[in-house]
């Protein structure tokens, strides 16, 4: 086996990004709503987020919501060195979802509502979730972040009889309807959010494995336009191929598992620059291109 004596450089990597974002990534499909489901313990089968994820998860409404929650993609690193950057991860990820469904009933939930409803673009995308029984209370959270949420969207706050969920559940789906029309883009961006990373992860690890942590970071930093996060992008983006065993660590970088490569092959095609039957081509070339680089450190041509 020969050893890759040379590493692809981040100009290199910024021209290999942008053509895996051109001819190869697969952005996941975006007919469901994306929903990041906030507020206590998902585990506390007493709270308004327990019961509320068990309603939208149902066998129906499994087929128009994709739920996110914070604590299954940021939890581990939690205990890393950048843990104390969580916030802003939070902030990224809210940036990449249709609806924010948060109910304070937590420390941590009201920590969430009050930086979500202090951001005049994520307070837009608000819908939280109250007990009826606290609507008047001369509140902090009533008389702070509740009223920004009304001020930014009528649809915005939802109060239910939490021992009632089956009748008031509507008013939650009509909100999230109506959140999600004002929060679409009319003009599509170019840039890759972080819900959709792995599909573009996929086809970059599986050119260039073993890939570096510094090559991935450099090609995220290209597709996701943001050069400030990109480290934490990465990590998180890492973070949750690891927990779907799409991708492993070895010595010389990450490399595709077998689960992860079936996965890349059953991605849906949707690109049009590149015929279906001219793809598995195409991606023979690129590879070829990007070993040339590595072993033989000739000029990448893409």
């Amino acid at each position: 086996m020969h050893q890759i004596t040379s590493k692809i450089t981040k100009s290199d990597s910024v021209l290999l990004a942008n053509k895996i974002r051109e001819d190869f990534y697969k952005p996941r499909s975006t007919y469901k709503t994306s929903i990041f489901l906030c507020g206590a313990a998902i585990t506390d089968t007493s709270k308004i987020r327990y019961k509320l994820k068990e309603a939208l998860s149902d066998w129906w409404n499994s087929y128009q919501y994709d739920l996110v929650f914070p604590e299954d993609i940021f939890d581990e690193l939690l205990y890393s060195r950048q843990g104390k950057d969580l916030l802003s991860l939070e902030n990224l990820l809210a940036e990449s979802i249709d609806t924010i469904v948060i109910i304070p009933e937590s420390p941590g939930s009201f920590a969430e509502l009050g930086a979500f409803a202090n951001d005049e673009q994520l307070r837009k995308k608000i819908v939280c979730v109250l007990d009826k029984k606290y609507r008047k209370d001369k509140s902090f959270i009533n008389q702070g972040p509740i009223k920004l949420v009304k001020k930014a969207n009528k649809h915005g706050v939802v109060y239910i009889d939490p021992k009632n969920l089956g009748k008031n559940i509507k008013h939650v789906h009509t909100a999230i309807k109506e959140i999600k029309k004002s929060s679409t883009p009319k003009v599509p961006s170019k840039k890759i959010n972080l819900l959709q990373l792995d599909n573009f992860l996929l086809p970059l690890i599986y050119l260039v494995e073993p890939i570096s942590n510094e090559t991935i970071v450099n090609c995220l930093q290209a597709v996701t336009e943001d050069e400030i996060n990109s480290t934490q992008i990465a990590m998180t983006a890492l973070n949750i191929l690891t927990k779907r065993k799409f991708i492993e660590i070895t010595p010389r970088g990450y490399i595709l598992t077998t689960l992860g490569k079936e996965s890349y092959w059953n991605l849906k095609r949707i690109s049009s620059r590149i015929k279906i039957q001219d793809e598995i081509v195409a991606l023979d070339n690129l590879r070829l291109e990007i070993l040339n680089l590595q072993l033989r450190k000739k000029k990448l041509k893409i």
